[in-house]
């Protein structure tokens, strides 16, 4: 019998200036915040269809956002603010937010994979029944999706430093040196850039998935 399981949604307010920075260079600001809204709308929308899962929206500066209140709303998403100075920070800060809450299985993903694969998410909570901590790595190594199992989470903050750059060679090298039990997702992408953007429209074309991507 699996317990309480969470998904939670890492955001940002949708201010020019403040989202996708490296996207922003090339294709300027006001354009950065349309793709921007279109990531999180798709992908939030998209994750509403997983079944036996409450949804939480993590919010940065806060949720405290007409877009962000409008999305939680539709999705029917409970919201609260990310605490911390680092991402490892606010990370594990979200999972405990969730632990306190009575949830044993929490899966976090960002806004940064909108082709992501709502399956990759079900696998996550699948791998959660029998580990204590699941990843999903993205090619440029940082991470597209993390979860862990509620009794876990102040060990693995303890043995896991994320944003580092270099966040999925780190993880199998210090979780290699602990009996922590995990599992790794197949490798997926995220969209930081100019380049990565483009292959994303290319990609959701032969995906067949309409993401509203202008």
């Amino acid at each position: 019998m699996t317990g309480k399981r969470a998904l939670i949604t890492f955001v940002k307010a949708p201010v020019p200036g403040t989202v996708k920075t490296r996207l922003q260079a090339d294709i300027g600001a006001e354009k950065t915040v349309k793709i921007y809204k279109s990531f999180v709308t798709a992908l939030t929308s998209r994750c509403s269809t997983i079944r036996g899962v409450d949804k939480f929206l993590g919010c940065a500066p806060s949720d405290d956002h007409p877009f962000l209140r409008q999305i939680a709303a539709k999705n029917t998403m409970e919201t609260f603010n990310q605490k911390g100075n680092t991402l490892g920070e606010r990370i594990f800060n979200a999972f405990r937010y969730c632990a306190e809450k009575g949830y044993s299985e929490i899966v976090l993903i960002g806004s940064d994979s909108p082709s992501m694969p709502v399956d990759l998410i079900k696998k996550a909570f699948a791998g959660l029944r029998t580990n204590d901590f699941v990843f999903g790595p993205c090619f440029d190594q940082g991470l597209y999706l993390i979860g862990v199992s509620g009794s876990s989470i102040n060990r693995l903050s303890r043995i896991i430093q994320l944003d580092t750059g270099n966040d999925v060679s780190m993880i199998l090298k210090k979780l290699g040196q602990t009996n922590i039990k995990f599992t790794m997702l197949p490798f997926w992408y995220d969209v930081d850039n100019i380049n990565d953007y483009q292959f994303l429209k290319l990609h959701i074309r032969y995906l067949n998935i309409d993401l509203q991507i202008k």
